[in-house]
This record gives C-alpha cells, structure tokens and sequence, in this order.
C-alpha cells in the first residue's frame, strides 16, 4: 500500500462497529418506508384496489409496454420477488388505488406463482384461467421505464447531470429539478409535497391555495421583511411585514374574507357561494381566493399537513370528484403516511422477535444475556477507541485477536465450580 493512500486513509473519519451497525438499522428502515409495509408473501390481487403499495412493471413479460401503455401491467411485491425474479423490472415506488395485473389478461402467458394453475397445462389454458383485467387500474409512462418531461429512464447514463427527482403527488410521475419551471427549489426538509405544472394547470382550483406554497425566497431590504412569491405572475408581490399597518401596502394586506368579498365584487365567478336555509348560514366555503399571489408556471411545493387547510365545502368537492382528485382530502393518502406505516411494520416485526426470543429464557439467563450484552459493547468501544486515537486501520487479524482475547478473559472469569460448554 502506497504512503499517499495510508495518508488519506489516516484523515478521513474513523467508524466504529456500533457506526456501522447503525448505518445499517438505517437502510433498513429507508427500505421499510419505500416499502411501506406491503405484503411481500402473499400477491395483493385477491385484496382488490390498494389505497397505496410498491409497485413494479415487467418488460420482460409485457415488452410492448415500452411502446404502448396499453400493453402495460403493474405486479405487487411478492409477484416481484417469486413470480418475476430474474426479469426486467421497473420499480415503481408507489401508485395509488392500484390492483396487482401479475394473475390477470394483462400477462396473458405467464402463471401467476400465488394462484393454483395445472403445472401440464398449455399456453390457452394458463390463459384461460387468468383473471379480468383490472379496469380501474391507470398507467402513465412510468410503467415504459422513462419519467419526467425529458421522457428519459432513470437511472439515465447519459445524463451527465447528477439531479434529484421529485415525485408529483397527483399524476405521480417523477421528475428532474431542473424540469419543474421553478425558480426555487426549497430543500427537502423545507416541503412535504410537490404538485407539478401539468397538474396545476390541469386542476385550477389548486391556483387559489397558492398562498399556502413554500417556495418562496424571503429578502431584506431596508430593514424589512420582504417575501417575494417566485410563482406569481409578471411582477413579485412584496409583503412588507414589519412596516405600519397604514403603509403604501397595507391596502394589499388583505384577509381571505375580504378577498373573497373582492372577487365577487367584480363578478368573480366563484363556485362556493354562501347559502341560507331557514335563516342559518350554510356550506361556507373557506377557499382562501389569494389576490396577492397570481399563479404563473412551475411546479408547487406544499407545506406539511397544507391539505387540511383545503376547502370541504359540497361545491368544492364537487369539484374534486370531477377532477378526480378525492384522495387530497384522505389523511392516509400522503407518502408519510405510507412510510410510517411501513416503519411501524419493521419496528413491531423486529420487537417482537426480539420479545420472543426473550419470553423462551429464564430469568438467570435474561439477566446473564443483558450483562453480556453490555459488556461486549465496552470492549468493542475500548478496542475501537484505540484505533480512532492513534488513526491505525483495523485488520482481520486485530479482530480475531480481540475475540481470542475476550474469550480467554470469559474463561478466566469462570469460577472453579463452574462449567463451560463450548458449542
């Protein structure tokens, strides 16, 4: 080993077992959340149309797909692991009220593992025994391997930019930062959701909630506090937050309610009117008609829990039946929901193992396999610490030699009347 490599081995950041073992629960828990607790025994076809699950498309069962998207087919986990091992799989992340094609006409030729087909009989009569199409499954190009407006794969090897990929929570296609028209891409942990152009345009009543958006910059000038929407149309709007409620502004500093009343003012056509019955005041609609904030281009990134603040009004869900759109007003439709769901399966499954295991021990050795346990864990940080200290790269050698050593020490430790069984 050359002198430069021991060098930068020498300065970079030393890890310890317990370092590792951490890295590792992580992974496992980012893989249970992109899972989100979906069956992976049984094919989720019988379970009919999933509120969400991981998905996956085969092209090599379903070639055509990459052409036309009627050809397409959907296949749940399990089918993925023991039905189409081996094949060309595109995995899907998630997709919403989505039925498992694997047992249907989808893929006419091919024996679904989950459900009982005759082993001798032909190509007719394996599909003949195939189930009805699922009708109410939709397919977008996802399922071809291509994603985004670029309409290219991902991974893409010829794409030389190194770009994050953000799902739209309507369409649910993926797309490149740099492919969304927004000025401002807030950071993750600044936005739960994100709707693309295509979407907003499509659904226009999301324009109206566009006050509730996180990609705005916020600037200083003067003193003050100004928020600049980078969404708005032609010119910024500026909200001088700090100055006097009797400045230039403050006639743009408007409620919702008076926005609302500005809008009906010049024969704004809105579809929420307030309507009394018996003289009490029925179904008011709580849109927040922003006038401060005109929708332009680009993609929409929403805050945490911003669904709850949308409109549940009769007129307004009208409007998201017609614009198939329901599932925004479900609390278990979000990603985050998805993945807790998924965490809470892999924490409960790990638990209660590890509560089993316990319940077959008694209590000698419950308190013999804590002691342990706690005892391995300060020696494996003294062997650790040493090597960090004097930055030495640990070896094969050096880890045999610690368990040679923790194992003398056991058995010095035993007391004459005690037995040791190796085994």
């Amino acid at each position: 080993m050359s002198e430069n490599v021991e060098n930068d081995r020498d300065e970079s950041k030393s890890y310890n077992l317990f370092d590792l073992l951490n890295a590792e629960k992580e992974l496992e828990e980012e893989s249970a959340a992109v899972l989100g607790g979906s069956d992976d025994k049984c094919c989720t076809y019988n379970t009919g149309y999933i509120k969400r699950q991981a998905l996956y498309s085969c092209l090599t069962c379903c070639p055509e797909a990459k052409d036309d998207l009627t050809k397409a087919a959907g296949v749940c986990l399990a089918c993925s692991y023991k039905c189409h091992e081996n094949h060309e799989l595109v995995e899907l992340y998630t997709k919403r009220n989505f039925r498992c094609d694997c047992p249907t006409m989808k893929i006419p030729e091919f024996k679904c593992s989950f459900f009982n087909v005759n082993e001798s009989s032909s190509s007719s009569s394996v599909e003949h025994s195939k189930k009805e199409i699922n009708v109410a499954n939709e397919y977008n190009q996802n399922f071809s391997g291509i994603y985004c407006t670029c309409k290219r794969p991902y991974p893409d090897s010829e794409d030389p930019i190194s770009d994050e990929m953000i799902q739209c929570i309507i369409c649910e296609d993926w797309y490149h930062t740099r492919h969304l028209k927004s000025e401002i891409i807030p950071k993750t942990n600044e936005y739960s959701e994100m709707i693309c152009e295509h979407c907003v345009q499509e659904k226009e009543f999301l324009k109206d909630y566009i006050g509730l958006a996180v990609n705005k910059v916020t600037k200083f000038e003067n003193g003050h506090d100004i928020t600049e929407n980078v969404a708005i149309d032609g010119e910024k709007s500026d909200e001088k937050k700090n100055e006097p409620s009797k400045s230039e502004n403050h006639d743009k500093t408007v409620s919702n309610a008076e926005a609302t009343k500005e809008l009906e003012d010049e024969n704004y056509e809105s579809p929420c009117k307030k309507r009394k019955v018996e003289g009490h005041e029925i179904d008011t609609c709580k849109k927040p008609f922003d006038t401060m904030a005109k929708y332009k281009e680009g993609a929409i990134f929403w805050p945490e829990e911003w669904r709850k603040q949308l409109c549940c009004c009769a007129s307004c869900r009208k409007i998201y039946s017609e614009k198939k759109v329901e599932f925004l007003l479900d609390p278990e439709d979000t990603i985050a929901v998805y993945e807790e769901k998924g965490l809470k399966k892999y924490h409960d499954t790990y638990y209660d193992w590890a509560a089993k295991s316990l319940s077959t021990l008694g209590h000698a050795q419950k308190i013999d396999l804590i002691m342990g346990y706690n005892h391995l864990k300060d020696k494996l940080k003294e062997f650790f610490d040493e090597f960090s200290k004097e930055k030495k790269v640990v070896t094969e050698s050096d880890v045999k030699d610690f368990f040679k050593k923790l194992n003398t020490e056991k058995l010095q430790g035993l007391s004459k009347d005690q037995q040791y069984f190796c085994r």
